[in-house]
């Protein structure tokens, strides 16, 4: 197709305020039908051996107005690696580099064994919400007996994340990562702002910062399928816990800062 076809296309686009696809445990939810405008959320739960897997339980999507805030890096042009048993050394493979957590220092795990659990969904005028139990997309070693996610886009406001989870064992700090393109910097404490350069807007990752300490990992792009995705680089914020603990119940928000 040619641009022109494309934006005819893109203009006969549906934009249904909300979407839920049960058997594969994807919902999608918009501001309002038939509009960009406002903040997008699209959520999944799932297993790790799907088609093409990247390990991603859990995993959501944040755009506003038609662009993205936060996002998933995808797949990287194939090499033999992708289809080897060095699959999952690749990044943008696994969970630490997609907007999940890392448990007890541990990675979710390849394999269909390692799934969500309990997955629900309910959407109307407020808000569309999504809600798993990830537990079980993690092996053993991470300890984990809860990890419950609730992602929901309140209509008009923001999208809001809320983990609580139960461990049977502290060995390491919890972690929430949030992959962007957008360059990261703290605002204020409990508040990293992501600036979008296409029309100058402006969003805060807003979290409890008595309990998180923020670090920004710049991800360089060398391989061309991401490059024409993203550009030349992608950051990763992730929020640590700064004291490991058993359990806990965290928010975190999304929101345009004003």
């Amino acid at each position: 197709l040619g641009l022109a076809e494309l934006r005819r296309a893109a203009a006969r686009e549906p934009l249904l305020r909300d979407v839920h696809l049960p058997d594969v445990q994807v919902m999608a939810a918009r501001s309002a039908a038939g509009a960009r405008a406002g903040f997008f959320l699209a959520a999944q739960g799932g297993h790790n051996d799907e088609s093409h897997n990247h390990n991603d339980v859990g995993n959501f999507v944040v755009y506003h107005n038609g662009l993205p805030v936060l996002v998933d890096a995808g797949a990287a042009l194939y090499t033999a690696a992708t289809f080897s048993s060095r699959r999952y050394d690749l990044w943008n493979n696994q969970s630490a580099y997609h907007n999940a957590p890392t448990i007890n220092g541990v990675m979710q795990r390849d394999g269909r064994a390692f799934a969500a659990r309990d997955v629900a969904y309910a959407a109307d005028d407020r808000e569309a919400a999504f809600t798993l139990e990830m537990a079980g997309a993690y092996p053993p070693e991470a300890a984990v007996q809860s990890w419950r996610r609730r992602v929901a886009l309140r209509r008009g406001r923001d999208v809001t994340l809320t983990d609580a989870y139960r461990l049977a064992a502290v060995k390491a700090p919890q972690a929430l990562h949030f992959l962007t393109p957008l360059p990261p910097e703290e605002a204020a404490p409990g508040r990293v702002r992501l600036v979008r350069a296409e029309d100058g807007r402006r969003f805060d990752l807003v979290y409890d910062a008595r309990r998180f300490a923020p670090s920004v990992e710049r991800i360089a792009l060398t391989d061309s399928r991401m490059r024409g995705s993203w550009g030349e680089q992608l950051f990763r914020v992730t929020l640590t816990e700064r004291a490991a603990r058993a359990s806990g119940r965290s928010e975190v928000r999304i929101e345009e800062a004003r």
